[in-house]
């Protein structure tokens, strides 16, 4: 879905959403009602029943997923209590033509977001998927923040780890290795002490834009924490790497702010993650700290 993508029901999406919704109906001609109403303005899925339902969210899940309660094979309740069970955020939105408050209550408790009762009006049901969407978008910005270091803008070491273990199982299956660097500045608590902490927030901030300049489209940085950065190289080996590591090496050398004397050092190590080889995140982590270590040392001397 396009960010001007409009609908014919009179207004269009919040900009930027790019709502992906999966449509879980067994009767066909209100199935081909949603998909009518739904088709060019979200990238849409469409399933005749609960358990297939659940493959299509398993294979690719959605943000918002608009669903019948009355469905063979799996209900749409048991359908929403699989949805809510997984870390990620998807928006609920249960159709049926039960309308006891004993019903409105289960819904809700297994998850639900919303609730509608049947025949559900073609408008009212466009609006409760827009103002999901809005849920959805508020819900993709905090869950953005929470990931994202305030001093330097990269990822920080919350979306690291998740990033390289999520990396690890796509290695594993697709069967090529990738690269992970880690690095730190040289004597950073020196810069700290000498020059105060506004200049070392301002070496961080520096030295963490020539690190993004120097790396793949597709590679990814992270602030790990005081002075400490990571990268992680998809799909890399370990010559990559190491090319990689000779880049950002380049472009922080020499490096300094105005308020400082002399450059600011960058120690860096690499390690490759070769995939079948059993090997643990925490070893991989482990043994590019101690090549970045080894550097440090031959620096240092």
């Amino acid at each position: 879905m396009s960010a001007s993508a409009v609908s014919p029901y009179g207004a269009d999406f919040p900009q930027g959403t790019a709502l992906k919704v999966l449509v879980a109906e067994d009767d066909p001609m209100l199935r081909m009602i949603l998909v009518k109403m739904l088709t060019g303005t979200v990238d849409l899925q469409v399933a005749e029943d609960g358990l297939q339902a659940w493959q299509r969210f398993e294979a690719n899940p959605p943000d918002l997923l608009v669903s019948d309660w009355m469905m063979p094979g799996m209900d749409g309740l048991a359908l929403c209590r699989l949805v809510k069970s997984v870390p990620q955020f998807c928006y609920v939105i249960l159709m049926t033509a039960k309308d006891t408050l004993d019903d409105k209550v289960d819904a809700l408790e297994c998850g639900a977001d919303e609730y509608l009762v049947k025949p559900v009006e073609p408008r009212e049901l466009f609006a409760r998927i827009r103002a999901g969407a809005r849920i959805v978008a508020l819900n993709r910005k905090l869950s953005d923040d929470s990931r994202t270091d305030k001093l330097t803008g990269l990822r920080n070491r919350r979306a690291f780890d998740e990033a390289l273990a999520s990396e690890a199982a796509r290695s594993e299956r697709s069967g090529r290795p990738f690269c992970l660097l880690i690095g730190d500045v040289d004597d950073f608590k020196s810069v700290n002490d000498t020059y105060g902490h506004a200049v070392g927030d301002d070496v961080l901030a520096a030295i963490s834009r020539m690190i993004e300049q120097a790396i793949r489209k597709g590679d990814t940085a992270y602030r790990l924490g005081g002075d400490e950065f990571a990268v992680i190289l998809p799909e890399c080996p370990e010559t990559g790497g190491r090319e990689c590591l000779g880049r950002m090496v380049k472009a922080v050398e020499g490096f300094r702010v105005s308020a400082m004397r002399g450059p600011v050092g960058l120690s860096l190590g690499v390690a490759v993650f070769e995939p079948g080889q059993s090997a643990t995140l925490d070893s991989l982590i482990r043994r590019a700290d101690e090549h970045m270590y080894s550097t440090k040392r031959v620096s240092v001397k």
